[in-house]
């Protein structure tokens, strides 16, 4: 909120000196009472897809890496996520008992050292993933597929040069040696290489031969593997539902009724564009391109085409959920889990699996939005209100625009409807504007050399923006005075963050690693103030307070004169976001990202404590604040945004 008036401005600062005055009380260590209405909430972006499985009315998703089960028990309305599986491993193939829905399996790859060796595990879960154990290891073998039976009874792993097999669920394992072509270090990497057809193993090979093999008796004394099908062309996936076999070659799916004795061509992509992940699932045929998807309910002979639920992405998986109706399910690992609703459409059902390290607010406080920066995307949706609803987590995304990676945002409190966003584009960074909430964006001006790291629109000048780069001739910040009609260069400063003085515009503050610098000139010099490190700053419009963070919480009440240290912390990045409450100058809120959810202070900055609700998902990179302070927003890492009702 900014004031309009000297005199407006001097009954602020008369009261913040009667507040100054009052001494520490019980709730400015953040009295649990006073803490926020109820839990946190889960608000979205939907924006994660995976490997789905089904038990009963249960859905579950893993999502490959960093891995991470998510469960839904209400036919993907609502999802909670479960994380206590190797997070530097990439899941490449999910079971799920249908029967017994606490029951899962799963197969996680890395690199491991060199010359293409791999570290492959099979993972176990008997109570739905709160607690994994490992039935067995492969080194340096790696194991890139799973196949089961339908009771997942019989489990097959692929490795490089061998196929394991286990009669018991994974207890006791037999390995069949290579027979089948490789070359060097080609590993099977991608899915549905592998599928189980009663006692035969069905997989396709790689360089130099890309082929269909199978192992017959595969839980047999002697299992044989032997050669099934092989084309002038590239054979890459396999599916089946037990009666039919499929593969893909290039733009033709071609099928088999006889074990691969015979085969027939039973699609060919109109645009000659490669055909990818085969699927059987509730009686249907399924077989697709980045951009459409190819339906058949009599086995191939003819065919129906829609488009893909997210343009460009293609599909990870699909399933069939029962109930009246059934429902098909759809998963793009970059997108999402959709519902096939047939003529209306698709509908979007999570999952908000996504890292959002940056988050703010736009537009006047009545009618607010929230816009929020992936991994590589970025999203945005009328800010939430009131009683949430499954429709609050589908945001809008930009898939088309351009890869927003790494991107920052900034708003200045002076031109609250404006977002301007700085983001990669390849080795060159692009400066973006919004002025509808992050619903469209314009690019500003040329692209620009370099990595970005931040973003300051000027909060007591809207015309003023600063953007630090990492540049090929080092650390620079680009500085505009007219909105980006004209730039300049100006060489260091490669802050990681930023924050104005809002009724000074020439006062600027930037941190990163090597600690704290302060320009009086609107960034075109630097003085450096301490050696701490910084991830954090921000300037309260209320009393001349200045609070950075980074290894815990620096505060100076003198307009950055000096500062002391009001919270201790070990990580230089401990804080990732800092904000004021909107109407109450004592309350402050900071985003920890080892752990503790969201600091609050309740006396100006002073004291801190953990907010007594506490996130769902602890390492929280990001805050925001809607304008009339209701609510307070978490973007999280790997789970999306949270709000509290304050």
């Amino acid at each position: 909120m900014k004031l309009r008036s000297s005199t407006r401005r001097l009954l602020v600062l008369g009261l913040l000196a009667v507040l100054g005055t009052t001494g520490t009380t019980t709730a400015a260590h953040a009295d649990p009472e006073a803490t926020g209405r109820g839990a946190w909430e889960a608000v979205g972006p939907n924006s994660i897809g995976g490997l789905l499985a089904v038990a009963g009315s249960q859905v579950a998703m893993m999502q490959p890496g960093p891995p991470a089960l998510w469960l839904s028990d209400d036919r993907g309305a609502s999802w909670k996520v479960r994380r206590d599986l190797p997070q530097d491993t990439l899941i490449q193939g999910f079971f799920a008992d249908p029967v017994n829905g606490n029951r899962m399996l799963a197969v996680g790859n890395k690199p491991a050292g060199f010359n293409g060796e791999w570290a492959g595990m099979l993972l176990a879960t008997d109570d739905r993933g709160v607690h994994w154990r490992t039935l067995r290891e492969w080194y340096p073998d790696g194991a890139f597929q799973l196949a089961t039976d339908p009771t997942g009874r019989t489990v097959v792993v692929s490795n490089l040069d061998s196929m394991s097999v286990s009669p018991d669920g994974g207890e006791t394992w037999n390995d069949v040696p290579r027979t089948w072509p490789r070359e060097g270090i080609a590993a099977p990497v991608g899915s549905q290489k592998l599928v189980l057809v009663g006692d035969d193993a069905y997989f396709t090979t790689v360089y130099p031969e890309y082929s269909l093999w199978v192992i017959r008796g595969v839980t047999s004394a002697e299992p044989k593997a032997e050669l099934v099908y092989r084309t002038n062309d590239e054979i890459n996936q396999v599916a089946s539902d037990g009666r039919q076999l499929v593969v893909t070659v290039g733009a033709e799916l071609r099928g088999s009724t006889d074990f691969g004795r015979t085969w027939t061509t039973l699609r060919r992509d109109p645009g000659g564009q490669p055909l990818r992940e085969p699927r059987f699932a509730g009686g249907r045929l399924y077989v697709g391109t980045y951009q459409d998807l190819d339906v058949s309910a009599d086995g191939g002979r003819t065919w129906t085409r829609k488009p893909v639920p997210a343009a460009g992405e293609g599909v990870t998986d699909i399933v069939e959920l029962p109930g009246k109706p059934a429902t098909t399910l759809i998963s793009a690992v970059y997108r999402g889990v959709y519902a096939d609703t047939g003529k209306s459409g698709y509908q979007q059902l999570g999952v908000p699996g996504e890292s959002i390290r940056d988050l703010v607010t736009a537009g006047p406080f009545w009618k607010q939005s929230l816009v929020a920066a992936g991994v590589q995307e970025i999203y945005n949706s009328p800010l939430p209100q009131g009683k949430l609803t499954p429709s609050d987590r589908v945001w809008q995304s930009h898939p088309g625009d351009r890869l927003h990676e790494d991107s920052k945002f900034s708003v200045s409190p002076s031109r609250p409807d404006v977002v301007w966003q700085v983001t990669r584009n390849g080795f060159a960074l692009d400066v973006l504007r919004s002025g509808d909430g992050g619903r469209t964006w314009q690019l500003v001006g040329k692209p620009k050399e370099g990595s970005p790291r931040a973003i300051l629109a000027n909060p007591a000048d809207p015309n003023r923006i600063l953007v630090t780069a990492f540049a090929p001739s080092g650390y620079v910040l680009y500085r505009t005075v007219d909105a980006g009609k004209t730039w300049e260069t100006i060489p260091g400063g490669g802050f990681l963050a930023m924050a104005g003085d809002p009724w000074n515009r020439n006062r600027i503050w930037g941190g990163d690693g090597t600690g704290l610098s302060r320009s009086d000139d609107g960034g075109k010099t630097w003085t450096h103030v301490s050696d701490e490190p910084v991830s954090a700053i921000t300037v309260s419009a209320w009393g001349g307070r200045v609070l950075v963070g980074g290894a815990g919480l620096l505060l100076s009440e003198n307009n950055g004169r000096s500062f002391r240290r009001v919270r201790d912390g070990g990580n230089p990045r401990e804080i990732g976001r800092i904000v004021a409450h909107p109407l109450d100058p004592r309350v402050w809120y900071a985003a920890s990202t080892t752990g503790e959810g969201v600091l609050r202070s309740t006396d100006l900055g002073r004291t801190w404590a953990p907010l007594a609700a506490p996130v769902p998902d602890r390492a929280v990179l990001s805050l925001a604040i809607s304008g009339d302070g209701r609510y307070l927003f978490a973007g999280t890492e790997q789970a999306g945004v949270y709000r509290l009702t304050l």
